[in-house]
């Protein structure tokens, strides 16, 4: 007889190899941040991250991680602009103009009002990939390009 402990063990193991990897598939860019918001962690497997990320992004963020729960040189969930999260109310809007596109996260985190803004860029495939977020709501105003010290003028979608 089979412990339901190791049944979930074996179960848990099928579920991340079978998605390891795995491209999000999204036709729309809202579905793109909602489904990255979904992820239970900022840290992802390198063939899973390349599903949300333009190529330079991408790279920057699997560089320079110096603890499994940073991100490249961020120590901070970029999804939130926090460390420390207590969210509520999270909605998306978007707005999209040809090959690139905005959306805007709101939300409260510990009872504050916030915002997230995500830039996402087209590849010619018409897939949507996450070229920068960014945050002038929080406790301190900041760019993920910038901070992982990526030209925001030459993006590599």
């Amino acid at each position: 007889m089979i412990r339901k402990g190791v049944l979930a063990a074996v179960a848990a193991v099928w579920v991340m190899s079978a998605t390891a990897g795995v491209a999000v598939a999204a036709s729309e860019p809202k579905e793109l941040v909602t489904a990255l918001y979904a992820e239970p962690s900022v840290t992802l497997a390198a063939g899973r991250a390349g599903g949300y990320f333009a190529r330079d992004l991408d790279s920057a963020l699997r560089a320079g991680s110096s603890s499994p729960s940073q991100v490249g040189a961020v120590d901070f969930d970029y999804r939130y602009g926090a460390q420390d999260l207590q969210v509520r109310g999270l909605q998306l809007i978007q707005e999209v103009d040809n090959d690139q596109a905005r959306v805007v996260a709101v939300f409260k985190n510990f009872g504050r009002a916030n915002s997230v803004d995500w830039t996402l860029c087209r590849r010619a495939n018409g897939e949507w990939r996450i070229a920068d977020v960014s945050s002038n709501t929080g406790p301190q105003d900041w760019d993920l390009r910038q901070l992982l010290n990526l030209p925001a003028d030459r993006i590599r979608c």
